[in-house]
């Protein structure tokens, strides 16, 4: 079986830190970015297998690098799991809100807080082969 790697793309660098910590305890090999721009150059430079990516950053959010993302050839198809703090008011309308961007939709999302088990069943099922 491949070693499974993923990038990790959000502005706070002890949310890096939890993230890159949870994954490396369940076998993944992480890259951390507290950048949305050196993210995007750590997924080009060697695409992983999965991309987490924050929505609420600032200057660069987390939609327009997806968008980034999605855009370049290097790394269209590399799976991305949106993670955003969005809460209550928002919750129920934001999967149609990523609907509304066709090509460059996400493979999944999680809520914050995060469920650890929830958000590992995510990344199983967006990079099964």
């Amino acid at each position: 079986m491949a070693e499974k790697t993923a990038v990790i793309i959000d502005d706070e660098p002890d949310i890096t830190t939890y993230f890159s910590t949870l994954l490396a305890d369940n076998g993944w090999s992480v890259r951390t970015a507290n950048d949305p721009n050196a993210g995007i150059a750590l997924v080009q430079e060697e695409p992983p297998t999965v991309v987490m990516l924050d929505v609420m950053m600032p200057e660069r959010g987390g939609l327009s690098t997806l968008i980034a993302l999605r855009k370049d050839e290097r790394t269209a198809e590399v799976p991305v799991v949106l993670v955003t703090g969005i809460q209550e008011t928002l919750k129920a309308d934001f999967g149609d809100f990523l609907d509304r961007f066709k090509k460059y939709h996400p493979n999944a999302y999680v809520q914050k807080p995060i469920d650890e088990a929830v958000l590992l069943k995510t990344l199983e099922e967006v990079t099964a082969e």
